[in-house]
C-alpha cells in the first residue's frame, strides 16, 4: 500500500463523526449516535484518562488520525478514543451525565483554540486501513481487543467483498485463526437472538460483560457439537441437523450458564469435563436429536434480523419549557466532586439558599466556598507547598521566619493560579485573563476587594444582579476547583 497519496488536512473536530462499527464497540440492530458512541468509549476504554492527559500536556499527534468519507461524512477509522477525547474537551455536556463535571473541569483547563482543528489523513476506503490497524492492535502498548472484536473487524472486512483467503495473505494471519474469530463472533451473535431471561439478557449482550470465549471452549470439543446437534462448515457457518428449536433450547441453557458463571472455560477445558457438564442438564433443557430438521446460522441470524433490524422508535418531540430562574446561585447543572464534607456543606447551602432573599449570607458563603476549594485544591494538587515555599524564601530573605501553620490568603492563592509555573489553568486563556482582572482591579464591581467587601465592609451591602455576575465570571474556576484533583 502506497501510504504517501494519501491526504492530509486540518479539519474541525466538530466535524469529524465516530465509527458505528468500531470494533471496540458491541454491535447493535440500531446504529448508535454520537453521544452513545462517547459514552461507550468513556464507560470502557479510558477516555477520561485520555482526555486528562491532553488537559495537563497539550494534544500531541503522535499517531495520525485516519479517516474516510462515506456517505458525505467524515468517519474516524483509526483514533476514535483521541477524537472522542478532543470533542468531550470541546463540548464536556457529551459525556454521560454523572461524569459531566469531571470533562467540564478538564476543559476548563484547556485551551479549546488549539485543539479546535486536527491534522487527519484520509484513507481511500476501510479496508485499505485494515493492515494498520490489526499492526497496531496486536502491540500490549495499545489497547488490545478481544477475541470477539477481532471477529466483529474480520467480519466488517468480508462485508467488503474480501474472502478469508485474500485477508490471510494480506495481514499475514492464518485461515485458521481468522476462522477461529469469525465462529465465535457468529455464535455470540447466534446467543445474542436467543429468548433470554431479562437478567441473563443484559449481561449476554454487552460482550465486555459476557464470557464469550467460554463458547469457543465448549463447541471446541466434538462431544459438546453433536450434544447440540450442529456442526461447523468449511467457513464460519454452522449446519443443524436436528429441529431448530431445539437446538436454541440447548444453546440457551449454555448461554445462561455461562453469563451467571455455572461453567467457565476452566470447567470445560477436557473432553470428560464437557460430557460430565452436559449431564447437567435436564430433560426438558437437552435438545431432543430425535426431531430433525435443518438450518444454518445464517438462516438463524436471517429470522433474527428481519424481526428486530430496522424497527426505530423516533424519540418523543419535546416541547422546551423557559428554564425557571434558579434560587440559589449555584446553577443545577453544577456538581460539587471534593472528599470534604465542609465545602460539600457550603456548595449546597449555596445551592438552595434564596439568593434575593439572603442576598448577603449568600455572599459571605460565596467569598467562603471560592477560598476553601482553592485551598483544597491547591492542597491535593502539590501548588499549595509551592506557595508556602515561597513565602517562606521571602521571609528568611528578610530574617523572619514563617509560621508553622501559616494560611496563605486567598489573593495570593489567586495570584499563584495566574502564575506560569501554575499548571492549573496555563492553557485557558480566557479564564487566565478573567481571573488577572478580578485580582488587579480596584474600582470595579467585579474585583477581590469587592468580594471581599460584601464581608467585610457595612456600606457595601451586596444584591442578586451582582451576585450573579460574580458566579457567572467565576464559574469557569468554580467548575476546576470543585472537582477532586489528582493527588501528587
Amino acid at each position: 500500500m502506497d501510504y504517501s497519496t494519501w491526504k492530509e488536512k486540518q479539519l474541525l473536530v466538530t466535524n469529524i463523526l465516530l465509527d458505528p462499527l468500531n470494533p471496540r464497540i458491541p454491535p447493535t440492530d440500531e446504529q448508535l449516535d454520537q453521544n452513545s458512541l462517547i459514552a461507550e468509549l468513556v464507560n470502557h476504554d479510558k477516555v477520561y484518562e485520555l482526555t486528562r492527559n491532553i488537559a495537563n500536556n497539550g494534544y500531541y499527534p503522535a499517531e495520525s488520525i485516519i479517516v474516510v468519507k462515506e456517505s458525505n461524512k467524515t468517519i474516524v477509522i483509526e483514533g476514535n478514543r483521541r477524537v472522542a477525547a478532543l470533542k468531550l474537551l470541546i463540548a464536556p455536556e457529551a459525556a454521560p451525565a454523572d461524569l459531566i463535571p469531571k470533562f467540564r473541569a478538564l476543559s476548563n483547563k484547556t485551551d479549546i483554540n488549539k485543539i479546535k482543528t486536527v491534522k487527519v489523513v484520509f484513507a481511500p476506503n476501510r479496508q485499505a486501513v485494515a493492515p494498520l490497524l490489526m499492526s497496531k492492535h496486536t502491540k500490549p502498548q495499545v489497547e488490545s481487543w478481544k477475541p470477539l472484536m477481532k471477529g466483529r473487524f474480520y467480519h466488517g472486512l468480508l462485508q467488503t467483498g474480501i474472502t478469508v483467503k485474500d485477508l490471510s495473505q494480506e495481514y499475514n494471519v492464518s485461515v485458521s485463526d481468522i476462522i477461529s474469530f469469525l465462529r465465535l463472533y457468529k455464535m455470540y451473535r447466534i446467543a445474542c437472538t436467543l429468548d433470554l431471561p431479562d437478567d441473563v439478557a443484559k449481561i449476554v449482550h454487552n460482550p465486555r460483560e459476557f464470557n464469550a470465549t467460554t463458547i469457543s471452549r465448549f463447541y471446541s470439543h466434538t462431544v459438546a457439537l453433536d450434544f447440540l446437534g450442529i456442526s461447523f462448515d468449511a467457513g464460519d457457518g454452522i449446519v443443524g441437523i436436528i429441529d431448530e428449536a431445539e437446538f436454541k433450547k440447548g444453546y440457551k441453557k449454555l448461554i445462561t450458564d455461562i453469563a451467571t458463571e455455572k461453567v467457565i472455560s476452566r470447567t470445560i477445558d477436557k473432553a470428560e469435563d464437557v460430557k460430565k457438564y452436559l449431564a447437567t442438564f435436564s430433560e426438558q433443557e437437552k435438545p431432543d436429536l430425535s426431531k430433525k430438521g435443518s438450518f444454518t446460522s445464517d438462516t438463524l441470524l436471517a429470522t433474527a434480523h428481519e424481526a428486530t433490524v430496522g424497527v426505530i422508535t423516533k424519540p418523543k418531540q419535546v416541547v422546551k419549557k423557559p428554564k425557571p430562574k434558579p434560587t440559589g446561585l449555584i446553577p443545577g447543572h453544577i456538581s460539587c466532586e471534593v472528599n470534604n464534607q465542609r465545602i460539600n456543606d457550603v456548595f449546597n447551602e449555596l445551592k438552595t439558599l434564596q439568593t434575593a432573599k439572603y442576598a448577603n449570607a449568600t455572599a459571605v458563603l460565596l467569598r467562603s466556598l471560592l477560598e476553601m476549594a482553592l485551598c483544597h485544591y491547591l492542597s491535593v494538587s502539590g501548588e499549595l507547598e509551592i506557595i508556602i515555599q515561597n513565602e517562606k524564601q521571602k521571609r528568611e530573605k528578610k530574617g523572619q521566619k514563617l509560621e508553622k501553620d501559616w494560611p496563605p490568603s486567598l489573593r495570593l492563592m489567586l495570584t499563584h493560579l495566574i502564575d506560569p509555573s501554575c499548571p492549573i489553568i496555563k492553557n485557558n486563556p480566557n479564564l487566565l485573563r478573567t481571573l488577572k482582572k478580578f485580582i488587579s482591579q480596584k474600582d470595579e464591581l467585579f474585583s477581590h476587594d469587592s468580594l471581599n467587601f460584601f464581608v467585610h465592609n457595612q456600606y457595601y451591602p451586596p444584591n442578586e444582579d451582582m451576585l450573579r455576575s460574580f458566579w457567572g465570571q467565576l464559574e469557569g474556576l468554580f467548575q476546576i476547583i470543585l472537582v477532586e484533583p489528582d493527588a501528587v
